[in-house]
């Protein structure tokens, strides 16, 4: 099972998925899930919606994944072939700098950098806006650029494919492990042909989470399911810069997280007490964690319709919104 949940992260995370331009994931993962499940659909979103009935009478359950990752996007092209963009759902400045891009799904270029041999001291301890970051292609001019098909509105990706760690394997890092670790997983349960559930199961992959849950939203209204478990990453704690005593108490390695409070969701007890019952009669360790610094699909989820009850599994991983986000096979 690990590895065949490695598999699918290796190439879900290969694929280019800015947020709002998800085409080439979702398509990818409606041909892993049409195989396994009843029906398949893409609402006018983008949204995937895969449909298992099961044998029996019983509730629904639908379970989130999102299927977007950080980035950026073409906003000018100088005269001299120079690229200016912007950042798009919550892109860090300190992550950009001589990164090597990948523009449309096929142009390689590098984030540039002032040489260091001429940088002033402020140069050295200063973190660059975005705004004033350039994308250098190797093109000479502004029509240069134009031959190549960039083009204003491009999607820009940072590259950096899923690399296993010598000492352990197990642990992974790379470019969109957020949230395409609960993409493979969703796969993953719709492949194992063991689990014939009573009532209907719906996997969700969800547009747009990281510029405002805007997929999660239409699809909760539309689907009006029983129960809803999101599945995502969130940070951990646990290296030298996040103190687990102080900051956060949920670590990479110590099991998937059941995260009872985001910044505007908070988990009905009923449904943390059943998540919790589950895990222990399967013996899985978990974590209870909260967070209050950022959100889920569960903030936009539980609020559809009459108030969908809504739990989240985190799986904690370090590095959060970079291209060096590393996770523990083992917890996923």
């Amino acid at each position: 099972m690990k590895e065949a949940i490695y598999a699918l992260l290796d190439e879900l995370t290969g694929l280019d998925g800015v947020s709002g331009q998800e085409t080439a994931v979702v398509r990818r993962l409606a041909e892993f899930l049409r195989p396994a499940a009843d029906e398949v659909t893409v609402d006018p979103m983008g949204n995937l919606c895969a449909v298992r009935r099961g044998g029996a009478r019983g509730p629904t359950l639908a379970v989130f994944a999102h299927s977007d990752e950080i980035g950026m996007m073409v906003k000018a092209i100088e005269a001299d072939g120079f690229i200016r963009f912007h950042t798009i759902g919550g892109t860090p400045a300190p992550v950009l700098p001589a990164r090597v891009v990948r523009i449309g799904g096929r142009h390689l270029g590098v984030i540039g950098i002032k040489s260091g041999h001429y940088q002033t001291a402020d140069d050295a301890s200063r973190v660059k806006p975005a705004s004033e970051s350039y994308i250098d292609v190797g093109a000479r001019s502004a029509a240069e650029v134009e031959t190549m098909g960039i083009r204003v509105g491009d999607p820009i990706v940072l590259v950096a494919p899923l690399t296993r760690l010598t000492h352990n394997p197990d642990l992974v890092s790379g470019k969109a492990v957020d949230n395409r670790i609960a993409c493979a997983l969703l796969v993953r349960l719709f492949l194992d042909r063991t689990a014939v559930p009573a009532g209907t199961l719906v996997g969700v992959i969800a547009v747009q989470e990281e510029v405002g849950l805007r997929g999660a939203r239409v699809a909760a209204q539309r689907l009006q399911p029983d129960l809803a478990i999101v599945v995502d990453t969130m940070p951990a704690a646990g290296t030298p810069d996040m103190r687990r005593d102080t900051e956060l108490n949920a670590v990479m390695s110590g099991g998937p997280a059941f995260q009872i409070m985001s910044r505007d969701y908070l988990m009905p007890p009923g449904v943390k007490n059943f998540l919790v019952r589950i895990a222990e009669a399967e013996g899985i360790p978990y974590q209870i964690t909260a967070l209050h610094t950022s959100n889920t699909d569960a903030a936009a989820v539980h609020l559809a319709g009459n108030g969908i009850p809504t739990g989240v599994i985190a799986l904690p991983r370090r590095y959060s919104h970079s291209p060096v986000e590393m996770l523990d096979l083992n917890d996923a």
